[in-house]
């Protein structure tokens, strides 16, 4: 039928568009038939424009598999008339006008994610009928990708004329609904239209003039116009009007980007590709002594301190060079010669060509964050191998860090203890008051400093010597605690034992003193009997007289002896302080063949014990010397280990010892041999205690007394 319109052929890439929904919504104005087909993606409908022909494309702003405005670039530069329609949401209108700056003869808005069909039939109506008309010069401009309008050239001058990109740039439904608009309407600011309109009366010509414009919707966007004054028997304005919202837009970013770094806190600088500074901000300024007159032109090399070497540098230029990005810390010099530490960052900027045009640099002060770095370096290190332990609290008491002296004494881990607070180490040993005290010290401001006893993870009490320090900040805030504890657990067993060993040698001098007197006053008595017998006329004179002095000289002996045993007794009463494995059988031969007699006997059933060799050998001595003074030269001594524990016994043939003596007998200065001093077994006794030895004294095998010593652990 001649009368009947061309159908027209349309690819949809990227949206489902049905064919009988356009042609339902065109048939009233006469349009039959719609030829529709549709690309999933970006690269089916790439090449199904490059095997076939359509009258019209279809683009979605929300195109699988590439960037729709890419797309719609890549295929403009290919088909440079084709009518292409852009479908974008309508909250987009940063993407529409980019869309229309990127060749598309028109965008297509989608309301609540629905496309509008009257419409896009419409615009795809008006678009192809342009592109088959393209031969005729007066309606080529109907497919210019920028909008162009002929307006009459009075102050409330109207529309008269506008291409499909003009109404889609002002948001008209068609290239009708312009027309009739007084042009004033369209500019935000009635005052840019009359300039326009004076410098076209004057001039004739106005060349991309830059106005904020307002769409027919109300919306508002930046256009650049370049219009000529054209005398038709009317005098019209016909212009071309280009959106510039893109641009715009990026220029307030810059404005908004150069804004911000020229007020940053942190030196900024750019270089050219071979260094050459081009700009510098003012915190650059501040922070190097250099101003920017002194600095642009320059290269960094003027900050240059000398403390990295060339390799550091190659690093740097290859990092940037090679398009990444390179921070690290810097050590640079100031005009003035001084130095500064910066925490740098250089970004090589790339321009629309992809190659690299510039560096920026961002340099982060960080001298005085170094300086309490190394500060608190310093005072960690310390803290960390401190022989004290060491740990912080915040205000609650809750633990937040302890050192390795603090895991070796208390046994827990510094993960066990973060956390938890110090009241896992307590022992029992002080009452609330101890601690409420504690606490109102600290709270207070106040140092704390005192005793404690703590109780260690394996359940062992220990000794402190504590100081609580509180911790606050620049405005004086308790922020936290330091405790320092210094483990003195030692310390206050030797001043138990000195304080015990200085008890000892006191009642040593009251024994000394009581025990000497008894032969003193003997002694004295033989001096009294030889005088007496030197004033006598006695024919036994000689005889009596070697007679008493060889009673003094037996007393002389005995004091000898408790002198010894008395000083002895002190020695062996000192702590063993590194026991270790010993022989039983070698020990006891030893100590033997100091008191052995020629009838006496000795039989050893070997065994280990953990002592002091010496102490151990003065030990058997005393039990031996017992044996052969109570029971008599044959004595027969027998030497073993006991049943069930670390131990060993001794025992002898004698009389043995009566039960109801047995708890006496190791008491100093008791006896049943006159001639005995009462010190042996007190001695003996002595060194077991100083060897965490328990002591029971029972009958032998053979009726005799049997010792028996085995370890309290």
């Amino acid at each position: 039928m001649d009368g009947e319109p061309l159908p027209i052929s349309l690819l949809s890439i990227g949206s489902e568009i049905a064919a009988g929904d356009l042609a339902t919504t065109s048939s009233e104005r006469g349009v039959r038939r719609f030829i529709t087909d549709t690309a999933a993606n970006a690269e089916i409908g790439r090449n199904r424009l490059a095997d076939e022909a359509f009258d019209c494309v279809l683009v979605d702003d929300e195109l699988p598999g590439a960037d729709g405005l890419e797309f719609l670039q890549s295929i403009r530069a290919v088909h440079a008339t084709l009518p292409i329609l852009y479908i974008v949401d309508a909250g987009r209108t940063d993407r529409a006008g980019a869309a229309l700056d990127s060749g598309a003869t028109e965008v297509i808005r989608r309301e609540n994610g629905r496309i509008p069909y009257t419409l896009l039939a419409n615009r795809i109506e008006n678009a192809v009928r342009q592109h088959r008309n393209r031969g005729d010069p007066t309606l080529n401009v109907g497919m210019l990708p920028v909008g162009v309008y002929r307006s009459i050239l009075e102050p409330h001058g109207e529309i008269v004329a506008a291409n499909p990109a003009f109404a889609s740039l002002f948001r008209a439904d068609s290239v009708e609904d312009p027309v009739g608009t007084e042009a004033v309407e369209l500019y935000r600011n009635p005052t840019d239209r009359d300039e326009l309109r004076e410098r076209l009366s004057s001039d004739g010509v106005v060349r991309d003039m830059e106005v904020p414009a307002k769409t027919l919707d109300g919306d508002h966007r930046w256009v650049s116009i370049t219009a000529a004054r054209t005398d038709d028997g009317r005098t019209y304005a016909d212009g071309i009007v280009r959106s510039i919202a893109n641009r715009k837009a990026r220029e307030t970013e810059l404005s908004t980007f150069r804004h911000a770094v020229e007020h940053a806190g942190h030196s900024v600088y750019f270089t050219d590709r071979n260094g050459r500074i081009e700009y510098v901000n003012r915190a650059f300024e501040r922070t190097t002594g250099y101003t920017a007159e002194e600095a642009i032109g320059q290269t960094p090399r003027i900050l240059k301190s000398g403390e990295h070497g060339p390799t550091f540098y190659e690093s740097l230029w290859g990092t940037i060079l090679s398009g990444e990005i390179w921070r690290d810390e810097i050590v640079n010099t100031t005009k003035h010669g001084d130095r500064y530490v910066a925490d740098q960052t250089i970004a090589p900027v790339e321009g629309s060509d992809g190659d690299i045009e510039r560096f920026v640099a961002i340099n982060i002060d960080i001298t005085d964050r170094k300086r309490r770095e190394q500060t608190l370096k310093r005072f960690r290190s310390a803290v960390e191998h401190a022989g004290h332990a060491v740990l912080i609290t915040d205000t609650a008491g809750t633990i937040e860090y302890v050192n390795e002296a603090f895991e070796d004494i208390s046994g827990y881990s510094a993960a066990e203890a973060i956390g938890r607070t110090p009241s896992i180490l307590k022992s029992g040993a002080h009452d609330p008051e101890f601690y409420r005290q504690l606490w109102g010290t600290i709270t207070a401001g106040e140092a704390w400093h005192g005793e404690v006893i703590n109780q260690a993870k394996n359940g062992e009490q220990y000794v402190v010597d504590q100081t609580i320090a509180p911790i606050t900040d620049s405005d004086g805030e308790i922020t936290g605690y330091v405790g320092i504890n210094r483990d003195v657990t030692e310390l206050k067993t030797y001043e138990r034992k000195l304080e015990e060993q200085n008890d000892r040698l006191e009642q040593y001098g009251h024994s000394v003193a009581h025990d000497l007197r008894n032969p003193l006053m003997l002694l004295n008595a033989h001096l009294d009997d030889l005088e007496d017998v030197a004033g006598e006329d006695s024919l036994d004179g000689e005889g009596v007289v070697r007679r008493h002095c060889q009673d003094a000289r037996e007393v002389v002996d005995r004091m000898e002896l408790l002198i010894e045993e008395l000083l002895t007794m002190a020695k062996q009463g000192q702590q063993v302080m590194e026991p270790e494995s010993v022989s039983i059988e070698a020990i006891a031969t030893e100590a033997w063949e100091q008191v052995k007699t020629s009838s006496a006997e000795l039989q050893v059933e070997d065994t280990t014990v953990a002592a002091d060799p010496n102490r151990l050998r003065e030990l058997l001595s005393n039990l031996f010397r017992n044996a052969i003074g109570h029971a008599g030269d044959d004595v027969a001594v027998r030497v073993g280990p006991v049943d069930f524990v670390e131990g060993f016994f001794v025992e002898d043939d004698g009389p043995g010892i009566p039960p109801a003596e047995r708890e006496r007998v190791l008491d100093r200065g008791f006896s049943t041999d006159e001639e005995g001093t009462g010190f042996g077994l007190a001695i003996v006794e002595q060194i077991a205690t100083a060897h965490d030895w328990n002591i029971t004294v029972t009958d032998g095998r053979d009726g005799g007394a049997r010792f028996e010593f085995r370890s309290e652990t």
